[in-house]
């Protein structure tokens, strides 16, 4: 625990040097005005089987206290946004982290706003695992979109919830990630998507790992950092925001996972 709250009290001090050097607004703090959308959404006629995973705890257990610290989450995010519209990449350090089930269930509570609409993409490219979860076809997706071989129109698929969309990995070959990823057609998918949606959430690979989340963050802006409690180290935490600012991604908050409530033992024994 200790490792995690050292670096985040670094990202937060680095962040008020940015602010007091530069006289602007701290990173994360908005993304300016956003185009005007049409009133008629892009989607597939596509139905799932509305078989959500239990991990997705939003939708299963809507009263729950993880289920409410989303919620919180929720209102920090459109507190950093003048028009409740926003655009995220998430990523963590490493493996095992739960970058996916946070992107999944934050975008499952964007949906109690009832009047906007969310999509989710899955841009783990090599190992997306938003379609099983979520009970969806596995494509096409982001790879055919930047491939060229489908149209955004084909790949948006509906959820069980009205308002929540999905755009899977789709079908890919390991040796072409690398290409896909860089190509010029990432910034119009991400441009149209974020003119689509009120609420844009983007899951990559762990930027530890692979080069995506930073060659993606050029185009979404802003990054939501996962950190596991009491297993990730805090230099894997160092060197993920380190590699978001050399990719100028602006990280606009560290979100912890895996946290369990301590209750000590003496509580349960009898007077």
């Amino acid at each position: 625990m200790a490792n995690v709250w050292n670096a985040m009290k670094k990202h937060e001090a680095e962040q008020a040097e940015q602010v007091e050097q530069g006289g602007g607004t701290p990173p994360g703090s908005g993304h300016g005005p956003t185009p005007g959308r049409k009133n008629e959404p892009i989607v597939a006629q596509i139905s799932t089987n509305g078989r959500l995973s239990e991990l997705l705890v939003v939708h299963h257990d809507r009263g729950g206290a993880i289920s409410e610290e989303y919620r919180s989450m929720r209102t920090n995010l459109l507190a950093q946004h003048k028009n409740e519209r926003f655009c995220y990449l998430i990523t963590s350090s490493n493996v095992g982290e739960g970058k996916t089930i946070t992107c999944l269930n934050l975008g499952l509570v964007m949906t109690e706003r009832v009047d906007c609409r969310t999509v989710v993409i899955d841009c783990d490219l090599k190992k997306g695992k938003m379609s099983g979860l979520l009970g969806a076809k596995a494509s096409p997706g982001m790879a055919d979109l930047l491939r060229g071989s489908a149209t955004l129109a084909e790949c948006i698929q509906p959820t069980c919830c009205s308002n929540l969309f999905f755009v899977p990995a789709g079908k890919v070959k390991s040796d072409e990630v690398g290409e896909l990823i860089g190509r010029p057609e990432l910034d119009d998918i991400v441009s149209e998507l974020r003119r689509r949606y009120d609420y844009a959430i983007f899951d990559t690979p762990p930027i530890n790992v692979a080069s995506d989340a930073g060659i993606l963050g050029k185009a979404v802006g802003d990054a939501l950092l996962v950190v596991r409690m009491n297993k990730t180290r805090r230099k894997s935490i160092e060197e993920s925001i380190r590699l978001l600012h050399a990719a100028n991604v602006k990280l606009s908050g560290i979100i912890l996972t895996h946290h369990k409530y301590y209750i000590p033992k003496y509580l349960y024994y009898k007077v």
